[in-house]
C-alpha cells in the first residue's frame, strides 16, 4: 500500500503568500492548483502529494480478545473462553 497519490486541487489551501505573508488570496485560473495574492499581486501553486511510505512498518495490532488472552497467558492465568 502506498500513502503516495496524485495531487488534489481540494485539499489543502495557502493561508499567506509564500513572499509577502498576505493573507488576501483566491484561486486564480492558470492551473487547478493555483492561488493568486492580492497584497503583491504573485500567482503561486500548491500541491499535497501525501506521505511516503514508512521505512519500517510496524505490526498489526491484536484484536482485544488477544490481548486480553496474551495478558492472561503472561500472567499464569488459565485462558478465558466464551
Amino acid at each position: 500500500m502506498s500513502f503516495r497519490r496524485a495531487p488534489n486541487p481540494n485539499r489543502n489551501h495557502p493561508l499567506h503568500c509564500p513572499w509577502c505573508a498576505g493573507e488576501e488570496l483566491f484561486p486564480d485560473e492558470a492551473d487547478d492548483f493555483a492561488w493568486r495574492c492580492r497584497d503583491c499581486t504573485r500567482i503561486f501553486s500548491v500541491r499535497y502529494h501525501g506521505q511516503d511510505d514508512p521505512e519500517h512498518r510496524p505490526a498489526p495490532a491484536p484484536s482485544t480478545s488477544e490481548a486480553i488472552q496474551a495478558s492472561l497467558h503472561r500472567h499464569g492465568h488459565q485462558e478465558v473462553t466464551r
